[in-house]
């Protein structure tokens, strides 16, 4: 049987549009609205989202998760591969795919002073691809771009406060994020030659609370204790763009090569600000005001290779972003920004895709690996994140290329030296994609 990157070279189906693919768009739609306030607050938990846009998100699907996030290369006409708006191009005629994922996590934090965990569970992504013509699809995408979740609580231990003032503890929290709704168009050039651009919208808030509490030795309201709220808006239209090409290695073998490129762009963020200070209950207001001030996404740059044979699948990744001077950091948190660098490798495995009598043989086993250096530095030490994960998918029926992807992933974050906080995690995630032609686009028989 054909290699499913070949068998786009000259894919040809025959089936009906009109309301199916309205129907498509409404379910999409739908889901849009319903998600939208989930997946734009995404309940993150880490102390290393104190600072800027928190967490960057791993990107791809979580089809893409199980073999370590990378996807810059693969070309699948039955899937949705948000890494690559070139990718686009490789759905089949008049069919269709939607993509819907969610995303379970444990997080257990500690530092040589404290230890915590807990649990979140977020929308992964969303996600509706649809043909325009032979070689030209287009694709709309919800996905998080990153997040905002910490809570700490920091007892003075300065012997002039404890001993002159009383009690005082600092408390900080904050949460959010930034989502991303993406249009993606891919277009075959050539039968082996395709570009893509990709038109995405972020747009998000990130609030973030601080309070002192001093409880005076003289018994009394002697100190007034400050409340602050800060509440930062984002809304930035950005374009990434992305080509692949595929080799013919031997008869059934293809080979394929991705770049993708995010220019640089300048966005205002809006930031509101309350202080307020107060005892006997009763609050003067400190400061209040809004402002607005540049935050430089800077240009990420990406590159993937990915192989194929009738059973196996092997895909490698490399991107960069440079954060240096994208925002201002206080000095005394002693943190700077870098470069962010991500690798990724992942495998995929599928005994026999089209075995008619043991289902295991049919499913797709993946396995993945992902080492990466944080944008944050502490105290001038780089924070390292790595992760494994393995995921099986398997059809919804028998011959249906509407699949259910399932994987986890474990992997650890940072580290106790330097101050560090090191964090471990595990994720499981869950994935339903829908083809188009299993069950809307096929033509009936009779009336």
């Amino acid at each position: 049987m054909p290699n499913p990157i070949l068998r786009t070279l000259n894919h040809s189906v025959t089936c009906r549009r009109g309301r199916t693919f309205l129907c498509l768009c409404a379910v999409w739609c739908a889901g849009l609205v319903s998600v939208r306030a989930q997946i734009s607050d995404l309940n993150a938990f880490s102390p290393y989202t104190m600072y800027g846009i928190g967490d960057m998100a791993v990107g791809g699907s979580a089809f893409n998760r199980s073999m370590g996030g990378a996807g810059i290369a693969v070309r699948d006409p039955h899937a949705f591969n948000y890494r690559n708006p070139a990718s686009m191009s490789a759905i089949p005629r008049q069919s269709a795919i939607f993509n819907f994922a969610g995303e379970g996590k444990n997080i257990y934090a500690k530092s040589d002073a404290a230890s915590t965990s807990y649990n979140t569970f977020n929308i992964h992504d969303l996600g509706l691809a649809v043909p325009l013509g032979k070689g030209v699809g287009l694709g709309f995408s919800l996905t998080p771009v990153s997040s905002v979740g910490y809570t700490s609580r920091i007892v003075a231990q300065n012997a002039d406060i404890t001993e002159n003032i009383g009690s005082t503890v600092y408390n900080y929290a904050g949460d959010g994020g930034i989502t991303q709704v993406a249009m993606s168009l891919g277009v075959n050039v050539t039968p082996r030659f395709s570009l893509g651009a990709s038109m995405n919208y972020w747009f998000g808030n990130i609030e973030r609370q601080y309070n002192a509490m001093v409880t005076s030795y003289l018994g009394s309201e002697t100190y007034r204790n400050v409340v602050s709220s800060e509440n930062q808006n984002l809304s930035k239209i950005l374009f990434t763009l992305g080509a692949q090409y595929v080799f013919k290695v031997g008869k059934n073998n293809a080979l394929a090569v991705g770049v993708t490129y995010q220019p640089k762009v300048t966005a205002s963020v809006k930031q509101t600000r309350l202080t307020l200070s107060y005892s006997n209950s009763v609050a003067d207001t400190v400061y209040s005001g809004v402002s607005r001030w540049n935050m430089d996404i800077p240009g990420k740059v990406g590159a993937g290779i990915y192989f194929q044979s009738r059973k196996l699948g092997v895909a490698f990744d490399y991107s960069r972003q440079n954060w240096s001077g994208a925002f201002e950091i206080p000095k005394d948190q002693d943190i700077t920004l870098g470069a962010q660098q991500d690798y990724r490798l992942g495998f995929s495995y599928t005994p026999n895709r089209y075995d008619i009598r043991n289902a295991l043989n049919r499913w797709t086993y993946k396995a993945g690996l992902r080492y990466g250096d944080s944008y944050l530095s502490k105290a001038g030490h780089r924070l390292h994140d790595a992760a494994v994960s393995v995921g099986v998918d398997f059809a919804l029926k028998k011959g249906s290329f509407s699949k259910v992807g399932i994987g986890v992933e474990y992997g650890e974050r940072g580290s106790r030296a330097a101050g560090q906080i090191r964090e471990r995690y595990f994720n499981i995630f869950a994935a339903l994609s829908l083809f188009g032609q299993d069950y809307w686009f096929v033509r009936p028989k009779y009336n």
